[in-house]
């Protein structure tokens, strides 16, 4: 059976820019439910792109081409729930508004999978478009600038009302240039959360029982002083991950879909090496709290935060700018800066002299791990709790490359114009063709190449033979080359 498709594009091609990105013309499949010539946008070359996407990957293709074409119908039926899981990081960028198209899902795609659901649901089945984003996010700002506010809002107009757009988080950071927090509470999951407890099912307890209790850091912890390299102070996600227990909060929202549609941004990480479908699903956990990040120290004392102790030189410059952040005063840095930048433009993380100190590199031996874990949720936990012998939803991958980031992704990197869609029965097949696409070899990323013990079988293999993946053209001519983070650079660009 084919696992996973890929869609070139033959030229480079922009995003629909006009919410809510109707299809160019009025398909055979939503004939019967049209609303005429007024919906449809003919710039949009994006839906057509995912439609043929969907019959490559032979879903229902027996009906492609006439009214009756369902292609969802294997993996929902009507009234049922659908779980639409963008990845929508953050509402910024440093280069502007529209440099957060190189950083999210585009919601044209998003409205393309919206209607196939739809189809599939019916007016007595719901449909959830919901993510978690870092924690200091403004969602509101985000759901504007990118017209996904807007053609949810146009969506339910024409009809469609048990459609929800939603933020997970139950809170809100605003952090200031001293390093200092505020945290605003948010509304959550209007159906609540539940902690999903995965005992020695979890990926992390591997490490527990070669080396006792871990200490767990997370860059939503801020207890912790993450600028300095010999903090060892208890991590909070510690209080979720020890003896025995790994609990992760997950919406309700997710826990009561039967069938969820992962649609990835292609991007490099600065911890995982790519961000894909796998660790897109990181964003079903509630908080950052529930997910450790890294463990402080080297490979040599039991932690991955940096391969050997950072320069004196490189630490002391991020104290140095804290401090004199903490003096000038928050309020008064953020006066200033507008006034700064003309004379010194802000750089790009790639621009600038760093050193490995969040485990971003390479040798993070923590994050695959936790987005493991949260794989295995999304297969088989539902509200009442985990069941590795039960799958609890049916899954598609969907992996948004026709603008993809890297360099210091995946918040502040560059746009990478590969121009190209993938998607996948499972995640493990849909990451490894993405990852391919990008330029680098699969079996390098640890969240892809570990996801083959037993209780990740149900995420798929790593597998590139022509029995399992095809695409519109040849593969070797559709790769881009994407730059790996510094932390990566030396293991995805060389023999080793």
């Amino acid at each position: 059976m084919i696992r996973s498709c890929f869609h070139k594009f033959a030229e480079k091609i922009e995003y629909p820019r006009t919410p809510p990105f109707d299809p160019p013309e009025i398909f055979p499949e939503f004939s019967k439910n049209s609303g005429g010539e007024t919906n449809i946008d003919r710039t949009n070359k994006v839906f057509p792109a995912v439609r043929q996407l969907l019959f490559q990957l032979d879903l229902d293709a027996a009906n492609f081409g006439t009214n009756r074409w369902n292609p969802f119908k294997e993996f929902v039926t009507a009234g049922k729930n659908v779980l639409l899981k963008p990845n929508l990081v953050t509402h910024k960028h440093r280069k502007g508004p529209e440099a957060l198209f190189w950083t999210i899902s585009h919601p044209a795609i998003i409205r393309a999978l919206f209607d196939y659901a739809y189809l599939a649901v019916g007016s007595s089945g719901k449909i959830v478009i919901g993510d978690t984003p870092i924690e200091n996010c403004d969602f509101d700002i985000l759901c504007d600038a990118t017209g996904l506010k807007e053609m949810v809002e146009i969506l339910r107009g024409r009809g469609y009302r048990n459609l929800e757009l939603l933020d997970f988080r139950t809170y809100q950071t605003i952090q200031y240039p001293d390093s200092s927090v505020a945290k605003i509470n948010l509304p959550g999951d209007p159906w609540g959360y539940t902690d999903i407890d995965l005992g020695k099912a979890s990926l992390l307890q591997e490490l527990e029982d070669a080396h006792g209790p871990q200490n767990y850091y997370t860059l939503g912890d801020h207890s912790v002083d993450h600028i300095n390299p010999h903090e060892r102070a208890p991590g909070l996600p510690n209080r979720f991950h020890s003896n025995g227990k790994h609990i992760y909060r997950i919406p309700n929202s997710v826990l009561n879909s039967d069938f969820v549609v992962s649609i990835a941004k292609m991007k490099t990480h600065r911890f995982s090496g790519v961000t894909l479908c796998l660790k897109n699903a990181v964003g079903i956990c509630q908080g950052k709290e529930y997910m450790p990040h890294r463990r402080p120290g080297t490979p040599q004392e039991g932690g991955d935060s940096f391969p050997s102790y950072p320069s004196a030189k490189y630490v002391g410059w991020l104290k140095l700018k804290r401090a004199a952040y903490s003096a000038i005063g928050n309020r008064n840095v953020q006066r200033l800066m507008p006034y700064i930048r003309r004379v010194y433009p802000e750089r790009l993380p790639h621009e600038i002299n760093s050193e490995p100190l969040y485990g971003d590199w390479h040798g993070n031996d923590t994050v695959w791990r936790m987005t493991l874990d949260l794989n295995l949720i999304l297969f088989h936990a539902d509200s009442q709790g985990f069941d590795l012998t039960s799958t609890k939803r049916t899954y598609l991958g969907v992996i948004d490359g026709i603008i993809g980031m890297d360099h210091e992704a995946p918040m502040e990197g560059l746009p990478v114009k590969s121009n190209v869609l993938v998607i996948g029965r499972d995640p493990v097949s849909t990451d490894t063709l993405g990852t391919f696409l990008m330029g680098f070899d699969p079996v390098k990323i640890k969240t892809i190449n570990n996801a083959n013990t037993v209780q990740c079988k149900c995420l798929g293999k790593v597998n590139m033979g022509i029995n399992f993946m095809k695409g519109n053209m040849e593969i070797e001519v559709s790769k881009s080359l994407f730059v790996p983070t510094k932390g990566w650079e030396y293991i995805l660009n060389n023999n080793v």
